[in-house]
């Protein structure tokens, strides 16, 4: 029987304070800003020469949201400048983002530019739990065996339960969860990939926990979040089992059980290249082509 850790944090409250964290940290360029600021306090002037990929206004917008979570520090310096510093909230992020990063590589997406770097495939991994009605969802179908769609949001209103079912559709095209069954009974369950993510969540759940990211908004009566209640958190620690898994769950592939302790051992190496990136065709050019 696995057991399970009791964080300080309400069951209503938890998922979404995990949602607010994974919103942030999942902020384009907010990883890179973090890495960068490892070497020591930094003006914003510095950590672009350190980064020189990363444009300056999205600068100014990523740091503005790490310090609001309480992630870096923002010192007054001369010249009306800022002095950025590493919290000891963000010098705790490693064990997060070695997880993200493992489950990254071990599931790709299919579309991923085979350049993609460290730092980009950490922030896609945690916009997955930053998606609204995510959270819920995967715990959801990691505390049951195969569920009706109308047995997941049977409390939510008409309009929740339409942006839920296409988070569910955006759940299954990243492989997190499966469907079976014909069209008009289908049921649904974790993938490997959304098991192996409960990981990365308890980590996240983990690091919410204990440093406290600036409050999010409260949870707002009739949705998902509102409506998952107790069934939303029950927070196993991730060194015993994976936060999405039932306990009664039959043995999960290798790569979903990979001790916490394993990933926390790995030295996070961030790669970085100033080499652009492949860009996508322009939208105008597109519709030119098509309309010939």
């Amino acid at each position: 029987m696995s057991s399970t850790v009791t964080t300080t944090a309400t069951p209503q409250t938890l998922p979404n304070a995990v949602h607010h964290a994974a919103e942030v940290l999942s902020t384009r360029w907010a990883t890179r800003v973090v890495h960068a600021l490892r070497r020591g306090p930094m003006t914003a002037g510095d950590l672009l020469a350190a980064d020189p990929i990363v444009p300056v206004s999205s600068l100014y917008s990523a740091s503005r949201s790490l310090a609001g979570a309480g992630v870096i520090t923002r010192t007054p310096a001369g010249a009306g400048g800022n002095d950025l510093a590493l919290s000891q909230s963000g010098q705790a992020l490693t064990p997060l983002y070695t997880a993200a990063l493992a489950w990254a590589q071990h599931y790709p997406r299919p579309w991923r530019a085979p350049a993609a770097q460290a730092p980009e495939m950490i922030e896609e991994t945690l916009g997955l739990l930053a998606g609204s009605h995510a959270i819920p969802l995967l715990t959801t179908l990691g505390q049951n065996d195969g569920l009706a769609y109308p047995q997941m949001v049977a409390s939510l209103n008409s309009r929740d339960k339409a942006a839920a079912y296409q988070r569910l559709l955006t759940l299954e095209e990243r492989g997190l969860v499966v469907r079976s069954g014909t069209r008009r009974s289908y049921r649904w369950d974790l993938g490997e990939a959304g098991v192996a993510l409960g990981r990365v969540y308890g980590e996240l759940s983990d690091w919410t926990a204990q440093h406290q990211v600036a409050a999010a908004a409260p949870v707002r009566a009739g949705t998902a979040l509102a409506a998952a209640g107790n069934r939303a958190v029950v927070v196993a620690s991730p060194a015993r089992t994976a936060a999405f898994s039932s306990p009664q769950a039959p043995e999960r592939p290798l790569a979903a059980r990979a001790s916490a302790a394993t990933l926390r051992g790995v030295t996070l190496q961030l790669t970085f290249s100033d080499a652009p990136g492949p860009q996508p065709a322009s939208l105008l050019v597109t519709a030119a082509a098509r309309s010939r």
